[in-house]
């Protein structure tokens, strides 16, 4: 059993026709997962100290340009250990469950040190990403790009979220009130579970209202920000 928001998250049921009916298959929980792949050399293992709007990084992990299913282009893509290697495990999770599908796009993460990176008020304790969604047609994208229903692929985009969600380290994510509509909609067409439906997302209930993990803000039309809780290795300068 693996958890989301201390509650217990077993799949909403199938991303595909072909899969309807069939029980979701359990997921690794952190503790299963490779250690993560960093561009840097480090001694010490990684530390986010304080929140994620008004922290900083201690030995962080520089999230190398490429990898298996995703690709990054930002200066600005270190985070703790576990954040990337989360990252990393979804993004191959989707490559492999869709062979020959495109790199994900992942900017933002954190600064080498953490602390305020403009124009972001969060991403400062290495523990926020910024992940692009995936277009129709297997259109392979460098940067992010406004989605809508005529060009995201909303099948390969759940399932990166869904094997984010799955990990049980997921405290929020952030996508565009419209899109979060778009892929309700498209999974209750899939006879989802409704009521973990309900538990996952904010929509229907409107832009303000503070319920569910998949919530709206401004400016994720064209990608989403997941923002991972505080890790088993950080101690108690760590704040969700």
């Amino acid at each position: 059993m693996v958890f989301v928001e201390d509650e217990a998250y077993e799949g909403i049921g199938p991303p595909d026709p072909q899969r309807r009916g069939r029980e979701p298959t359990e997921a690794p929980t952190p503790s299963h997962l490779q250690p993560a792949r960093c561009a840097n050399d480090r001694e010490l293992p990684s530390q986010s100290v304080g929140s994620a709007n008004g922290g900083r990084l201690v030995g962080g992990c520089q999230i190398p340009p490429r990898g298996p299913g995703y690709a990054s282009r930002s200066a600005n893509r270190w985070g703790t250990d576990e954040t990337v290697a989360l990252l990393q495990w979804a993004a191959a999770r989707v490559a492999a469950a869709r062979p020959g599908t495109v790199p994900v796009v992942i900017r933002d993460l954190s600064r080498k040190g953490g602390g305020r990176l403009r124009p972001h008020r969060s991403h400062q304790s290495g523990r926020d990403a910024d992940v692009g969604y995936f277009a129709r047609n297997n259109t392979a994208l460098t940067g992010f790009v406004e989605m809508g229903p005529g060009n995201i692929d909303l099948d390969k985009t759940w399932l990166l979220i869904e094997a984010l969600l799955s990990t049980g380290r997921v405290k929020y994510i952030f996508v565009d009130y419209e899109l979060q509509a778009l892929l309700v909609q498209w999974l209750e067409d899939l006879d989802a579970n409704r009521t973990v439906l309900g538990r996952l997302f904010q929509y229907p209930a409107g832009p303000g209202v503070a319920r569910g993990v998949i919530r709206h803000a401004r400016g994720h039309r064209d990608h989403f920000h997941v923002r991972f809780s505080c890790s088993a290795a950080d101690d108690e300068a760590c704040e969700d």
